[in-house]
């Protein structure tokens, strides 16, 4: 048998390419890698956005950054948010591959192979990868490939589902200053949906029309909707379409096993790092891959201990996708309230599971009583029977 990778990633997105990028920084530069996908990423096909203090180590990739932000009510109330010490960051999807791409090419001891996977086989000494080409064998396997059953009848299952448009306007019309995190100033149709804008210049900017439900849609009901926001909120009638992005994350609190196997590590999405009330992904997947990275540097071993969040976060997620299912309230008031009532640093925070007890108390009391206490009661009786 020849030498097995010391590592194999399936899957060349965020977390695949994070999880390389980190492995190399760390210093390990003898570890041979296996970076498996089928796609060759030479297109722009989504954005990365995240909240930070300072400065990461993605900053040079970062095509733009806020230190305000903007959420809309249903009835058309905008109230502008200052950041205080944080930043809301863009990344690229290109220029994230196109780093990554000199990163590879740059690297004997990495190789790229673009194949679909066909198997996934562990065994107790090694795990093998089959594609068209043949069989890969490695020490350890990360997976962002997996995708969630989304069946537990004991757990909520919603889909964050979105298309958007990178449009070039004849006229100024958007605040490049001020990206708008959530405008619910949209139809009612009694789920949750809201507009999303990251503005890049006076006539450039990633408007995305953005759904919080069970199921996805017909093409025509994302386009129909967004275009007719464009035309009357924005204006405009004619307008060039530079970029289409089109994605779907899974909202759901059902259990994932991160660690399936002793020489399987599921990352990304797949390893349960997406934070299931609102879909963001990018920060914790780097800092979970950091603690990976760091832990094996440590023992030896890829898979740590510690969870990714505390449990409580886990249980406060639930019962939020409860309150979005339920629709006993609406899904716009739930977000303005939040954003209305708390400091922005409490907010982001506590999406990050980094706030104390005290703070989520306070931030609980800013929330629909009734609605969250129900759901409360609906997540415990679940877990329990």
């Amino acid at each position: 048998m020849d030498r097995p990778y010391d590592v194999i990633i399936a899957g060349a997105g965020l977390s695949g390419l994070s999880l390389a990028w980190q492995i190399r920084q760390s210093g390990m530069r003898e570890l041979r890698i296996l970076l498996i996908d089928q796609a060759n990423k030479q297109v722009n096909d989504r954005t990365w956005c995240w909240w930070e203090r300072g400065s990461g180590p993605f900053e040079p990739l970062v095509y733009r950054s806020w230190d305000t932000i903007r959420v809309t009510s249903a009835d058309g109330k905008a109230m502008q948010i200052p950041l205080g010490s944080y930043r809301y960051k863009m990344i690229r999807g290109i220029d994230m591959y196109r780093f990554m791409e000199e990163v590879v090419h740059g690297d004997p001891n990495i190789l790229r192979l673009t194949e679909p996977i066909e198997s996934i086989h562990p065994e107790d000494q090694f795990v093998h990868v089959r594609t068209a080409s043949g069989s890969w064998t490695g020490l350890h396997l990360f997976d962002s490939t997996h995708r969630m059953p989304m069946t537990d009848p004991h757990s909520r299952h919603l889909l964050q589902h979105f298309l958007g448009y990178v449009i070039q306007s004849p006229t100024p019309v958007f605040t490049p200053q001020v990206p708008d995190l959530m405008n619910f100033h949209v139809p009612e149709t009694g789920d949750c949906r809201f507009i999303y804008i990251l503005p890049f210049s006076e006539t450039e900017a990633l408007v995305e029309y953005t759904l919080f439900t069970g199921e996805l849609l017909k093409r025509d009901e994302y386009v129909k909707p967004l275009e007719q926001w464009i035309n009357q909120h924005l204006g405009l009638s004619s307008y060039r379409i530079l970029e289409e992005e089109f994605g779907v994350i899974p909202m759901s609190d059902e259990p994932v096993s991160e660690f399936p196997h002793p020489r399987v590590t599921r990352i990304g999405t797949a390893g349960g790092y997406t934070n299931p009330a609102t879909g963001y992904t990018f920060a914790t997947t780097q800092k979970r891959l950091g603690q990976l990275v760091r832990h094996f540097l440590q023992t030896g071993q890829w898979q740590a201990g510690t969870p990714i969040r505390h449990r409580r976060f886990d249980l406060y997620a639930s019962v939020l996708l409860d309150v979005l299912s339920n629709g006993d309230v609406a899904a716009s008031k739930v977000f303005w309230d939040l954003y209305r009532h708390n400091p922005i640093d409490r907010v982001f925070r506590f999406l990050d599971g980094e706030s104390t007890f005290g703070e989520e108390l306070r931030l609980m009391l800013t929330t629909p009583y009734l609605p969250f206490t129900k759901a409360g009661g609906q997540v415990l009786r679940r877990r329990i029977l």
